[in-house]
């Protein structure tokens, strides 16, 4: 994250009709950030003002930032159990200032009481809570009316926010030319895959462990810097895979027991059916959609592997070997 001007600062606190010496640092603002956050009252209520910074080099990413919070506030409207955006005095979602090379773009949520859930809470009842949440999502983001086809960037004419531009983003960056030929594979088998409105669309697209809130009796979902177009089963995938990753030490060996990710997904389900149906199809493609992130998860730390031979190799047989996980 690109440190914050204090003109900039000042400029976006005005703009929101925030006093800029009322903020309290929160968290972010970190180099491997995404952003920087702050906390202050507005009529007696905490609520959080995030800041991004946005490269110039970028052409397409404030519409990104734009559609996507655009897409979350419907959400939140629409009664999901999410931190969204809130319109400023002047009605937008969000404010922007340029600076150097960047346009910083700022953008306000309330503030929710809650918590990370806790190890001793990783059983039934959080996981059936969490897979409600999910099911109210992918329930209302079916009214959402951009579909199936992702925005389009009126200076290209080119989509943005799908999959597919997800899935070019990492194989241009994979550096490792056989893992790049699974890239190349995996786009093949997410292109077999149906596109229907009952199971594809606008998604969190990283409903993690720490991307969660136990808030009273709910379970509130943050963080939607990523969200896009996928497949439903893709948020399931991807909340699944933490326990996934404690079960196999990352990527370092096969899974031995797949009792655990049984007992996940059957009390996750049982909690997202709830809320919205998913043909049981989809749970068939968890192996898949996991490879998926596993190709992701390695592109993302392949600098960090290359200073790890051992890991790297072990990680690299994971990818290429694709051991069976839940669908085995």
């Amino acid at each position: 994250m690109i440190s914050v001007p204090e003109p900039v600062l000042e400029t976006l606190s005005a703009s929101i009709g925030v006093d800029r010496q009322s903020l309290s640092y929160l968290g972010g603002g970190r180099e491997d950030s995404d952003g920087i956050a702050y906390t202050y009252l507005s009529q007696d209520r905490a609520r959080v003002l995030k800041i991004i910074a946005l490269a110039d080099t970028d052409p397409s990413g404030l519409l990104r930032i734009t559609e996507r919070l655009k897409f979350v506030h419907f959400l939140g409207e629409h009664g999901a159990h999410i931190v969204y955006p809130l319109p400023g005095p002047d009605g937008s979602l969000l404010a922007t200032a340029h600076a150097g090379e960047n346009t910083f773009v700022a953008y306000t949520m309330d503030k929710i009481d809650g918590h990370h859930p806790e190890p001793e809470l990783w059983d039934a009842p959080l996981y059936r809570d969490w897979g409600k949440t999910i099911g109210r999502l992918h329930r209302i983001t079916q009214l959402y009316p951009a579909w199936p086809c992702p925005v389009l960037d009126p200076s290209s004419g080119k989509a943005i926010l799908g999959w597919e531009q997800e899935w070019q983003g990492f194989y241009d960056w994979c550096s490792d030319e056989q893992v790049q030929q699974r890239w190349l594979s995996m786009r093949r088998r997410l292109e077999a895959l149906p596109v229907t409105r009952d199971a594809y669309g606008f998604i969190h697209n990283d409903p993690h462990v720490q991307n969660i809130l136990v808030s009273g009796e709910r379970i509130v979902l943050l963080d939607f810097d990523v969200a896009n177009y996928h497949w439903f089963i893709t948020d399931i995938s991807i909340a699944m895979q933490g326990l996934l990753f404690a079960q196999t030490g990352g990527l370092a060996r096969p899974l031995v027991d797949a009792a655990p990710l049984h007992h996940f997904l059957d009390a996750f389900m049982q909690g997202y059916e709830t809320e919205n149906h998913l043909d049981p199809f989809w749970l068939g493609q968890v192996d898949l959609l996991i490879s998926y992130r596993r190709l992701l998860l390695f592109t993302v730390m392949q600098g960090w592997l290359d200073t790890q031979p051992k890991t790297r190799a072990t990680w690299k047989a994971m990818i290429m070997e694709e051991p069976p996980l839940v669908n085995g």
